[in-house]
């Protein structure tokens, strides 16, 4: 393995490999074509769970695209396999790992300096005031990325196979690409989760606890008030001093997203690489973009409040946001209900005399 550039690194993808008869050496195209479709599978789970604002933040876009081009690699594989006997297998599928992987190793990095910048000029980070025209700027830059991925994969990526060595035995191979990107993206993020979560770690059983109490005031909001006294009495007061707002973010996030970026650390540690084309790349973005919500969450606390309609799926972030100043959700609830009832109650119909 050797780098090739800042955002991907090289690694051998086997398209033939010697079989029972050495004559007759073993095709590994349907290999690859079940993997594919096993991460088109958790890319479709993931996608299901981001569906309601995943139309509203540029990195939801980019995930939908990439959820197409997942598609399309699957379609790819599969008629490589099924004409393989008209077409040279090694050379159909070396085109298409290497292509793929590396556009898919080449996008995170700017796909994320550009999430970055729509965060940073999002309208109060609430999905009800995104407009028609900023989701054409998203669809235009988009276009643009990937436009320029592929013109740049196409003219310096090597999809020549070639003959190498594992195990001590002769096999056909291809250089395929993993994201260096999205690997320190996770490593260093969950070392600085992990950091936060330890320098608290006394008050994070009890802080969960209250979030969790927290979020059942809030579906009990239009209960009756004897109930929602006797939960607030339970959940307690926070006090903006006991719980930093930025710690409570962090825990937040790892509640939700704990388990995936413990998965990329103990990746990291035995030395195992995923390949660009076969990663779940939905899920690395679903997590990117709570990284950069929540971020942008901390810094315009103080203006923007506990909206309801975050992009984000994900994580509770107005029920934390609580947590941190010591408030009930309920709160929020009660005011929203008297001013739809003022909004939209009914008027006396005149009666005929």
């Amino acid at each position: 393995m050797s780098n090739q550039h800042a955002s991907s690194v090289i690694m051998m993808a086997v398209i033939w490999s010697p079989g029972t008869n050495k004559n007759f050496p073993h095709d590994e195209t349907l290999q690859y074509l079940l993997i594919l479709c096993f991460k088109v599978a958790l890319n479709t789970f993931v996608l299901f769970f981001w569906r309601l604002s995943i139309f509203k933040s540029f990195l939801g876009l980019c995930s939908v695209t990439m959820y197409v081009a997942d598609v399309l690699l699957v379609s790819a594989v599969m008629n490589a396999w099924l004409f393989k006997e008209h077409l040279p297998t090694s050379t159909s599928m070396c085109f298409i790992l290497a292509h793929g992987s590396a556009v898919y190793a080449l996008l995170p990095l700017p796909i994320l300096i550009v999430g970055a910048f729509d965060y940073a000029s999002y309208p109060h980070l609430d999905t009800s005031s995104s407009t028609r025209c900023r989701a054409v700027s998203y669809s235009i830059v988009i276009v643009l990325l990937w436009a320029l991925a592929c013109c740049y994969t196409y003219n310096y990526t090597d999809t020549q196979p070639m003959e190498t060595y594992k195990d001590n035995m002769r096999v056909l191979a291809c250089r395929v690409h993993g994201s260096s990107v999205v690997f320190q993206f996770s490593i260093h993020l969950s070392i600085a989760v992990g950091f936060i979560l330890l320098l608290y770690f006394k008050k994070k059983i009890g802080w969960t606890r209250k979030a969790n109490k927290l979020a059942e005031l809030k579906n009990t909001a239009f209960a009756p008030e004897k109930d929602q006294n006797f939960l607030c009495a339970q959940a307690g007061e926070g006090g903006n001093s006991e719980i930093p707002l930025f710690v409570s973010l962090t825990l937040c996030f790892a509640s939700n997203w704990m388990p995936y970026l413990l998965m990329g650390f103990a990746c990291a540690l035995v030395g195992f690489v995923v390949p660009a084309y076969a990663s779940v790349n939905l899920l690395w973005m679903a997590c990117a973009n709570s990284v950069l919500v929540a971020i942008a969450f901390w810094f315009r606390s103080d203006s923007i409040g506990p909206l309801r309609k975050f992009p984000d799926d994900t994580c509770l972030w107005n029920i934390y946001w609580h947590l941190s100043k010591g408030t009930s959700p309920t709160v929020d609830a009660k005011l929203t209900t008297k001013l739809y009832i003022r909004v939209h109650k009914p008027t006396v119909p005149f009666q005929e005399i």
